[in-house]
């Protein structure tokens, strides 16, 4: 039985893909990468995005392990 970071890296390319691919992904419901980053700065979800680099032009990515335990935390959630 595989894990959801397992999954996730045969899913993804990248150990990094950027927030617009996880959005399209997994937040199909927002339209957005702007509105989705609000949500996660406001606490409404509870995902880690960060920035390759310094650069404010940089995309904002969210690394595997992170998106995996945001996804198992929401199963957990979803199960209680």
């Amino acid at each position: 039985m595989s894990n959801t970071l397992d999954q996730l890296r045969r899913q993804f390319a990248t150990p990094c893909p950027t927030l617009a691919a996880v959005r399209e992904h997994y937040f199909s419901h927002i339209r957005t990468d702007r509105h989705l980053l609000t949500e996660i700065k406001k606490g409404r979800i509870k995902l880690t995005v960060k920035r390759l680099h310094g650069s404010t032009r940089a995309k904002p990515v969210v690394y595997l392990h992170d998106l995996a335990d945001y996804l198992d935390a929401q199963a957990l959630t979803a199960a209680a």
